[in-house]
């Protein structure tokens, strides 16, 4: 397969390292306007890997995009990929505002069959896919209180870079984790929704909300809480619990508690995602393999990001 990788950051160089494993690429070319980390390629490799600080021309030749640039960049790179019909893979979240995902939303009316996913990381994690079986087996109870946080103390992403941009989400630059988390392992993603945004600091910029909660809430699930936090004194934590009448299980970033003596096991299982996994699950299926896949469709994807700003979904 040939691919083109837009973006060669912190994000773009993991989901690089992937397509250089993947016996499927044969040639990925990088679209990048700082690509000076060039030395960064190994030196024996069996793959075509060129380098180029040019915008993406969108050539037909192209049998899927992986897209890891900055968020406010996806609509223009992912808009016409859907035109194109060049199937796309997206670092999150797929869309960083109110307007792009409207407008995308329409356009997909015209292209229904469109391959496209996102890169919600943590569906990956063997703890978490783990968690998801004991649910769907009502290991928990039938209706669950669910608690998520997403706490992200790196203050300096939002001092420098494009996340310190007016219209940055913490929302959907962070606590879409955890929603697509609660939503993935309830395999529910209608709920009513209401959002809180606010500051806990004000250190600058100040024209970005550090903070917001998601409080949800569905006949089929129960209650959900699930919050971020840009501004604890944590460099970097998911935590994520279920509490029911019949079992809870704690994850505070590595550690994990369960009540039930037999959910014991869970305490070996890692909540860090699988680099790459998700990636290369969608090449197994652009290839016409039939491989169990956790990777979110383009419905889950619209129906996460309308939670995250806000929107009820039942």
């Amino acid at each position: 397969m040939k691919v083109a990788l837009l973006g060669f950051g912190k994000a773009g160089k993991v989901l690089f390292s992937e397509l250089l494993r993947n016996p499927l690429i044969q040639s990925i070319s990088i679209y990048d306007p700082d690509w000076t980390t060039f030395n960064s390629v190994p030196n024996s490799i069996s793959k075509s890997v060129e380098f180029t600080d040019e915008r993406f021309p969108f050539d037909l030749s192209f049998d899927f995009i992986v897209v890891a640039s900055p968020d406010n960049s996806h609509i223009n790179y992912i808009s016409e990929a859907i035109e194109k019909k060049i199937p796309t893979f997206v670092e999150k979240p797929y869309l960083s505002s109110i307007r792009d995902i409207g407008f995308v939303k329409e356009l997909l009316k015209h292209f229904p069959n469109y391959q496209s996913t996102s890169n919600l990381v943590l569906r990956s994690s063997p703890l978490f896919r783990e968690i998801k079986k004991l649910y769907s087996k009502g290991i928990f109870g039938k209706r669950v209180f669910i608690e998520g946080k997403y706490l992200y103390g790196r203050w300096e992403k939002l001092e420098s870079g494009w996340r310190g941009l007016d219209n940055y989400s913490v929302t959907l630059g962070g606590l879409i984790h955890i929603v697509d988390l609660a939503c993935f392992i309830t395999d529910n993603y209608a709920y009513e929704n209401q959002l809180s945004l606010g500051r806990l600091t004000f250190r600058p910029p100040i024209s970005i909300n550090d903070y917001s909660q998601l409080s949800l809430n569905s006949e089929k699930t129960g209650f959900l809480s699930l919050a971020t936090n840009f501004s604890a004194a944590i460099d970097h934590r998911r935590d994520f619990a279920i509490y029911g009448d019949l079992a809870c299980v704690e994850v505070r970033g590595q550690q994990v508690w369960a009540s039930d003596a037999k959910l014991g096991y869970l305490e070996k299982l890692s909540s860090m995602p699988a680099e790459g996994e998700l990636l290369r699950e969608f090449i197994s299926q652009l290839n016409g393999y039939k491989v169990e896949t956790s990777f979110p469709s383009i419905r889950e994807i619209f129906q996460v990001l309308d939670l995250c700003i806000g929107k009820s979904t039942i």
